[in-house]
């Protein structure tokens, strides 16, 4: 008993610290009363955790930099890059493109790129080369990344944004990317045709005429 009341007198020295009363029974009749200690649940600071930068807020700077320098909307260099390589400036694509912007090695040579690996040669090539291909197609926007994507011969040749899935798909992205929905704009055009009959009636179609159907000309 004397030893029970002990153990009682001592428990307001533990009352400070937080925790639940326990009372166990032992061998021989003892008691033993404890103060079950909890500790609080851990909580990492805010400054611990870490946090690892991405690709893009690491380029996006430089980027805002080159489209200022050379006139270019950054929103378009960034939705560009983010298309291509996701910001890697190490990616290498099947075609043999490389960078940041995807680079060819005939665009590079053009803009006087030594090394495609290299970031801001990388970056500062593919905003002039979207400079160039701005100011030759008048601004419009389907028509620029068609040209990025596919070559100014293959839009040449169709007259428009070629029919190549890939191809229509990165406008679609681009587009995208930069909160702007493609509308289809800038697509292949169909020919038109005019046609005059025997009775010299006009009829102006976007369907091939069939032999004998009168004079034709192509509009476009």
């Amino acid at each position: 008993m004397i030893r029970f009341w002990v153990l009682i007198l001592f428990l307001p020295l533990a009352a400070p610290l937080q925790g639940d009363i326990k009372v166990q029974k032992k061998a021989r009749g003892r008691i033993e009363i404890r103060n079950a200690l909890r500790q609080p649940a851990e909580k990492r600071p805010p400054s611990a955790v870490k946090t690892k930068p991405s690709l893009d807020s690491k380029y996006i700077e430089k980027i805002r930099e080159l489209a200022n320098q050379y006139g270019v909307n950054h929103t378009l260099v960034s939705a560009v890059a983010r298309a291509e390589s996701s910001f890697n400036p190490y990616a290498v694509s099947r075609k043999g493109a490389v960078g940041i912007m995807q680079l060819m090695p005939d665009t590079a040579r053009l803009y006087g790129v030594e090394n495609r690996f290299n970031a801001h040669e990388n970056l500062e090539a593919g905003v002039r080369h979207l400079k160039y291909l701005d100011k030759r197609y008048n601004g419009n926007l389907p028509l620029i990344l068609a040209a990025y994507n596919a070559g100014e011969e293959a839009v040449r040749k169709y007259n428009g944004v070629p029919p190549f899935k890939e191809t229509r798909l990165y406008v679609r992205r681009v587009m995208k990317l930069m909160g702007r929905k493609y509308t289809g704009a800038g697509m292949t055009r169909s020919p038109l045709y005019k046609i005059i009959n025997s009775e010299g009636r006009i009829l102006i179609t976007n369907t091939p005429p069939p032999r004998g159907a009168g004079k034709v000309e192509r509009l476009r």
